[in-house]
């Protein structure tokens, strides 16, 4: 993660989504935008065709800013964060020193993550469909846009893979953020990272069409 190629993404994208979320001043789009990566990065870089060792090593840089981010910037939201990142550093350990074992259970945790997706993303969905409006759509499409746009770009400067990047740097776990959102207790806690997943998943779409195109 220290190769400039690998760390300007990082910094730049979680650079101009702090400005995006000081500008709104709205904690649930903070909160979403100081999340780290999606979780299933490396399976959407497959899926548009993209380096998934790149995007996961990025998605992984932004798990170790992500966490110390939220917990200094959303008051009240350390008790939330601090279970997360225990899982996450229970898992790391686990899949570090005992890699038979993650082999093995490794398509079932995957199945297992995407229906924790699913079942937060529902569950926002459900608290927040009265909730989801214009502004929710525009601030989502705001944070999807400079994210990827300043990832792509610090990567391309410094000779990186620009959609690598945009994927594993500049895009946000809608599901991370609002699990948080929700166990904080904030108003309209999903509005805003349900738009923000249903852009990313329309983005995704029109990447993949475009790539079937090229091929």
């Amino acid at each position: 993660m220290r190769r400039p190629r690998n760390l300007a993404p990082i910094l730049l994208a979680y650079a101009g989504l702090g400005v995006v979320a000081v500008i709104v001043r709205d904690p649930v789009v903070a909160i979403l935008a100081l999340s780290p990566s999606p979780l299933i990065g490396p399976s959407l870089a497959r899926f548009v065709a993209a380096r998934a060792e790149t995007v996961g090593a990025l998605l992984t840089g932004t798990i170790v800013l992500s966490f110390p981010l939220l917990m200094a910037a959303i008051p009240g939201l350390g008790p939330s964060v601090n279970i997360a990142l225990f899982a996450f550093v229970i898992g790391t350990a686990l899949a570090g020193s005992l890699p038979t074992l993650r082999d093995v259970v490794l398509p079932v945790l995957d199945g297992a993550r995407y229906v924790a997706v699913g079942i937060i993303l529902g569950g926002a969905g459900l608290a927040a469909m009265s909730l989801v409006d214009l502004r929710a759509v525009g601030v989502a499409a705001l944070v999807l846009l400079v994210g990827v746009l300043t990832a792509a770009s610090g990567a391309i400067v410094f000779g990186g893979n620009g959609i690598a990047a945009a994927i594993g740097a500049g895009t946000r776990d809608p599901a991370v953020a609002a699990a948080l959102a929700m166990s904080a207790g904030l108003a309209g806690a999903g509005s805003v990272p349900l738009a923000y997943a249903a852009l990313l998943a329309l983005s995704l779409g029109v990447g993949k069409l475009l790539v079937a195109r090229q091929a």
